[in-house]
């Protein structure tokens, strides 16, 4: 029964924090119009006119793709967005905010309201550029949305690692395969279609998976398969589209010498500016997770070690801006979250108090963050 009353409490304690985040930052929102590119998007690219139907966003992404670049599922939704007008895109927005949390700890692994709290509240608390990311709307939908689709196709594609349900993959039915089968193409497809640095780190992931139960002798299933070329191709469609070749024409030339000085610039900087808060708890977890419980899941080695590739192909971009590390960061939090969902699973008499003052501290900061935000608008 106290159990019982204890489960009602946190669920009660966590819908009243999301809530809070939520509404916060749905007034940012709604303080944020439109600007720079969003005024360029919500036009037919070929007309200039308004938005007004789906062929105008089919019409605009087929010029876009030819003429400026790749991401052409990111900005087809951008555009139809933008359409539903201002208030709908902060509806839009706070509704992905939620989403995201959802992604995360589903990725993680974790059932624990107080830990969907801790995810929203870490998504506000670690960001290296909130407004850019979140608020602005071309970039809300390239890193908020699309990060929870690259999610939700990483925790399919990490269930596959867990023992327990491997050796049970066959007993499943034929129709619930041949269903997994068919969504799973959309899923890696807009997986591999997001944004140049996690798209084709999906891929990889997808391969690993693979590689790592044929090692195990364990059934592969045949949806990995679909997977691993499915995000290959949205990668190759996003990254090769004529559009880049265009748009680096306009780009200021430089020797060779000055470009890697100035990608391993911005990798740095990256990691000790940008990341380095998100970095900085993951290692710590990482090494209390390897020297005092020396025991480290698949999985969560698994999400360390996508988010460090990720970051990784960074220095691949001739530009690295705050935003960019948004999807980064949210691999991170991910993996925190799972980490910590095992390492405090002992149910020691500390463990609620760890969580809560944990939760209560993201949650504080997370929340200052936006009112400040708010408050002093410095953008």
């Amino acid at each position: 029964m106290q159990d019982k009353k204890k489960s009602q409490k946190l669920y009660i304690i966590t819908a009243l924090g999301v809530a809070v985040l939520l509404i916060l930052q749905f007034v940012l929102h709604l303080m944020t119009p439109f600007m720079r590119d969003d005024l360029w998007y919500a036009t037919n690219l070929v007309t200039g006119e308004k938005i007004s139907s789906i062929g105008d966003i089919i019409e605009s992404q087929v010029w876009h793709y030819f003429n400026w670049g790749g991401r052409s599922i990111n900005h087809a939704l951008l555009q139809a967005v933008l359409a539903s007008g201002e208030t709908g895109a902060a509806i839009l927005n706070t509704l992905a905010a939620l989403i995201l949390g959802f992604a995360i700890c589903f990725a993680a692994k974790v059932k624990n309201p107080l830990f969907y709290l801790l995810a929203e509240a870490c998504i506000i608390t670690f960001n290296a550029s909130i407004f850019f990311s979140m608020f602005w709307e071309s970039g809300s939908v390239n890193y908020l949305y699309s990060s929870s689709w690259i999610l939700f196709y990483m925790a399919i594609v990490l269930k596959t690692l867990d023992s327990d349900l491997v050796s049970s993959s066959s007993e499943k039915s034929n129709i619930s395969e041949i269903l997994k089968c068919i969504w799973i193409i959309p899923l890696s497809l807009i997986a591999g279609w997001s944004t140049e640095n996690m798209g084709p780190s999906c891929f990889v992931l997808t391969v690993f998976a693979i590689v790592f139960l044929l090692i195990k002798k364990k059934k592969v299933p045949f949806f990995l398969f679909e997977g691993a070329l499915f995000t290959l191709l949205g990668s190759v469609l996003m990254i090769l589209a004529p559009g880049n070749f265009v748009r680096n024409q306009f780009v200021e030339k430089t020797d060779l010498v000055t470009l890697i000085n100035s990608r391993i610039d911005s990798f740095l900087l990256s990691n000790c500016e940008f990341l380095f808060p998100t970095f900085f708890f993951a290692i710590i977890i990482l090494c209390i997770q390897i020297f005092v419980y020396k025991n480290v899941k698949i999985r969560d080695m698994a999400l360390f070690t996508f988010a460090v590739m990720a970051e990784c192909a960074m220095m691949l971009s001739p530009a690295y801006p705050q935003r960019a590390s948004f999807g980064i960061m949210c691999v991170l939090i991910a993996y925190i979250i799972s980490a910590l969902n095992k390492i405090l699973s002992d149910k020691n008499k500390y463990v609620n108090a760890v969580c809560i003052i944990g939760t209560s501290s993201m949650f504080i900061f997370a929340v200052t963050k936006i009112l400040t935000d708010i408050l002093y608008r410095p953008y």
